[in-house]
């Protein structure tokens, strides 16, 4: 069961603006436990949202059967932790990759997308092909 904690009107306003955690009360010097357990599960569900591993077959397949041409490239990013640890080697592709979209220069139309898992894996597999 939660206690709701009384706000004044405009704390209560901005709540409803707003994702933020603002106006969770007070348990002696620390945050009252459903507001401390609540962060601690978002928190555990980001954490495995960003080392989640990235399916791309899947996500090319399923571009395939949208009737879409995708095209796999890497960044220098070499994996997760690398990248995690320097994201601006996810910023730039790798030689081969260059090469590969390079190879793809005559064909190019008027619109590219781009679709990197970049921090959340998890996030592009559930929403990706619906988007495209």
């Amino acid at each position: 069961m939660k206690t709701e904690v009384s706000l004044p009107p405009s704390l209560a306003r901005l709540r409803e603006l707003t994702p933020a955690r603002v106006g969770l009360g007070r348990a002696g010097a620390s945050l009252p436990t459903s507001a401390l357990l609540d962060f601690t599960l978002d928190h555990a569900r980001a954490r495995d949202a960003v080392h989640a591993p990235f399916d791309a077959d899947s996500l090319v397949q399923g571009l395939a059967s949208l009737g879409l041409e995708a095209t796999r490239v890497l960044s220098c990013a070499p994996g997760r932790k690398d990248y995690l640890a320097r994201p601006d080697l996810g910023r730039r592709l790798d030689a081969e990759s260059r090469s590969r979209l390079a190879s793809h220069a005559d064909r190019t139309g008027p619109l590219a997308i781009i679709v990197a898992d970049g921090l959340s894996p998890t996030a592009v597999h559930a929403h990706a092909i619906a988007l495209l």
